[in-house]
């Protein structure tokens, strides 16, 4: 009985561990409940969906989807409220809990509190900056934006993978915007400036292509500072065209909309066997997760010894039907362009990580191996009980903000005087109207801009 009492210690902390694994698992599901809502437009009952967890494994999540719903239902002082609380977890999750981390060796990531991914933390800082914008705080807006990309900056540099996501062009852009509408044209050119190198790195790595308003708006600045030097060697470096939108000039009497679209993509689970060649030692468990992370991606040679079954995350996106956006006001037609695909981003982020992840997977299986091994020396019972444990607890962490749009569009056009209608609409594939919102009661005849932003959930 003596020899067994530590695996009678261990076999406890692994069940906690199973049952702390169930729970996170089951609240990413809760979460999934309100969506329906969210779509239908039941911002009260797609909140009431929404169960606060008692831990912080998955605190994040609920903030953030519970300041999004606040964000669509109109409540931005409590929108904001939310996303604050948000962004002091993702801070406290920066120092990890070492209980936290011995038990996602045991079982899965899943137990981990679930920090964010990098453009998901971003975000927040977009839905803070409109619900300062509507709250007439436009000092607060730009404070949001100037954010994003510092914070950004921070997480790239602490991250242990390198990203394809290391700046965010359309923050830049609509820091730019809110720059200029306030008549900081100084600021406003920078912002336009590093949107445009933003927008030429989202082309190399999500096959973006830059919005042309970006263009003139930009040529706008530096004719109104005198930049003629500064503007040619920006249009000739990125073959800027200002001509090429047909965009009003940002000014009194425009009205610019963001229109959100459909839903981001989410994480899936993936099953793999990963083979433990002749040679490679078990105990040796990271060494085995390097060499599997090698074979992964150019295949193996040798004898298989082992096969080492694990789960993956992988991106499943959600399709939508809208291909582009329009704005109507009066006898006024103007287009919109896609600035921020973040289905794009998601797919990009979760590859970028992929190694990441697999690696710290594999070390898991592995550590559960050797722990049935040595159980088994013990008690066949013993060893049978952990292997089955260690089969029931693989699972991928499948986490994400679900409620996000899959793409964010730009439109701008000027009001024709005496109007205060403007009709958006969703175009599919087809330049059939799928979704349709009109905006009453604009006022765009004062002396900024308006911005407006609107979801359709097609």
């Amino acid at each position: 009985m003596k020899g067994r009492g530590p695996w009678i210690r261990a076999g406890v902390v692994l069940l906690l561990a199973g049952v702390l694994a169930g729970c996170a698992a089951g609240y990413s599901r809760t979460m999934g409940k309100s969506l329906g809502r969210v779509q239908s437009r039941d911002w009260e009952g797609a909140l009431a969906s929404l169960d606060k967890p008692s831990g912080d494994t998955n605190m994040l999540l609920y903030r953030l989807e519970k300041g999004l719903v606040l964000h669509y239902a109109g409540d931005y002082t409590g929108s904001n409220g939310q996303f604050e609380k948000a962004e002091k977890l993702i801070d406290r999750h920066y120092t990890r809990s070492i209980s936290r981390e011995v038990a996602a060796l045991l079982t899965n990531d899943a137990i981990r509190a679930y920090s964010g991914e990098e453009f998901e933390r971003v975000l927040i800082h977009y839905y803070r900056a409109l619900n300062y914008h509507y709250l007439g705080d436009h000092q607060g807006a730009l404070v949001e934006c100037r954010k994003a990309n510092l914070r950004l900056s921070d997480f790239a540099e602490a991250a242990e993978y390198e990203l394809s996501y290391a700046n965010d062009a359309f923050m830049q852009y609509l820091t730019g915007l809110l720059y200029e509408a306030g008549g900081e044209v100084n600021d406003a050119y920078i912002s336009y400036r590093d949107a445009v190198k933003g927008y030429a790195a989202y082309e190399d790595a999500f096959g973006m292509r830059p919005p042309p308003p970006l263009a003139a708006d930009l040529r706008r600045a530096t004719a109104e500072l005198g930049f003629e030097p500064e503007w040619t060697e920006l249009q000739e470096r990125w073959g800027l065209d200002p001509e090429a939108s047909g965009a009003p000039p940002l000014g009194p009497g425009t009205v610019t909309v963001f229109a959100e679209t459909g839903f981001v993509g989410r994480k899936g689970q993936n099953e793999i066997n990963v083979p433990i060649t002749k040679g490679g030692k078990l105990k040796e468990v990271w060494t085995i997760s390097d060499r599997a992370v090698r074979q992964y991606h150019y295949g193996w040679e040798g004898k298989v010894e082992y096969w080492l079954r694990v789960a993956l995350p992988v991106y499943e996106p959600v399709p939508s039907q809208v291909s582009g956006v329009r704005l109507r006001a009066g006898g006024a037609e103007a287009r919109g362009w896609l600035v921020e695909d973040l289905d794009a981003i998601a797919w990009r982020t979760l590859r970028d990580k992929e190694d990441v992840i697999l690696r710290r997977t594999v070390a898991r299986a592995a550590a559960k191996w050797l722990a049935k091994e040595a159980a088994e020396e013990e008690s066949e019972v013993l060893g049978a009980l952990i292997n089955l444990f260690g089969a029931g607890t693989e699972a991928a962490d499948t986490r994400s903000w679900l409620a996000l749009p899959r793409t964010i569009w730009m439109a701008r056009i000027r009001m024709p005087p005496g109007t205060q209608e403007v009709a958006l609409e969703f175009i599919n594939a087809q330049g059939g109207v799928v979704d349709r919102h009109e905006f009453t009661g604009v006022q765009a005849g004062g002396g900024h801009p308006v911005f407006l932003s609107w979801r359709s959930f097609r």
